[in-house]
């Protein structure tokens, strides 16, 4: 007997079993699916989607980020379902720049190297893309809603998304990602400073259940504020051990290849090296910006 792909998380949300990409839909009148992985998922997403849902179609996609492992597969899922896009107002900037998408495209070719997709596929701009920030409502059917909120910090255009009145939190990146060892690891890859603030404001909503964009998601109000709490003394905690490094050297890729093997060596998305090696030199670069260099 086969096992579904899919999980039950509360009443009509159901998370994709991929340890890299536990993709969310909320099911209803009109389904609504949170990021859209890469493009080598593209196939195994439709598929599972299919056996969710049937010939339902995904009404909507509610985007977190402009990050390539975030939208990478939009394009070709918005071919068969015709979704309308909603997203940060930079997102929506991102995903309608050539450069960007090109950037995106290329990402998403070498992932599918490493994982031997050898289709022609390819990430093309999107279309019917809305724009959203702090503060809006975006309803459903049934008396569900999403608020959004703006949390920057892991890149300027990250928002999260809370489902009201289950109290599911959509975080993105914004919340840190748990990797393969249990270890939560910290992504302030546009601004430290922003980062730490968003986790804050992610610990003041007092989610129930915290449906991580990578691994897994926590439930439960109590160990949701754990994990939140964990990932904020993290990320202080790398901090510290940056600028430490820092006092020695401003060796910004030197810094980068030590931070990587030290403490990203478990990775829970594999991705190419290429991206982990921005993330990184990113993280050095914010700290020593923000709190090393004098102007």
């Amino acid at each position: 007997m086969s096992r579904s792909p899919f999980v039950t998380l509360r009443a009509n949300v159901a998370a994709m079993r991929d340890a890299m990409f536990p993709l969310y839909v909320v099911r209803g009148e009109r389904n609504v699916l949170i990021d859209c992985a890469i493009l080598a998922k593209a196939g195994e997403i439709e598929r599972n989607l299919e056996a969710l849902l049937g010939d339902a179609a995904i009404a909507m996609v509610l985007l977190t980020h402009s990050h390539y492992d975030h939208t990478g597969a939009c394009s070709r899922l918005q071919e068969k379902y015709s979704f309308e896009i909603v997203a940060s107002r930079r997102t929506k900037e991102i995903l309608e720049n050539d450069k960007a998408v090109a950037f995106i495209d290329d990402l998403n070719q070498k992932f599918k190297r490493i994982l031997n997709d050898r289709s022609p596929s390819v990430f093309t701009k999107p279309r019917a893309i809305r724009a959203v920030g702090e503060n809006d409502r975006i309803p459903l059917p049934g008396g569900q809603f999403f608020e959004v909120f703006e949390t920057p910090g892991h890149t300027r255009c990250s928002i999260s998304f809370l489902l009201q009145p289950e109290k599911i939190l959509f975080p993105g990146d914004a919340a840190g990602v748990m990797e393969t060892d249990g270890k939560i690891k910290p992504l302030f890859l546009s601004s430290y400073t922003q980062y730490e603030r968003s986790l804050e404001k992610l610990l003041a909503l007092d989610a129930e259940v915290l449906a991580l964009a990578h691994n897994t998601a926590v439930k439960g109000k109590v160990r949701v504020r754990e994990f939140l709490s964990a990932s904020l003394a993290e990320t202080r905690k790398l901090k510290e051990k940056i600028m430490a490094w820092l006092g020695h050297s401003q060796d910004f890729a030197r810094i980068a290849d030590r931070l990587l093997a030290e403490e990203y060596a478990s990775p829970t998305i594999m991705g190419p090296r290429e991206a982990l090696v921005i993330n990184v030199t990113a993280m050095v670069k914010s700290v020593f910006y923000e709190f090393v260099k004098v102007p």
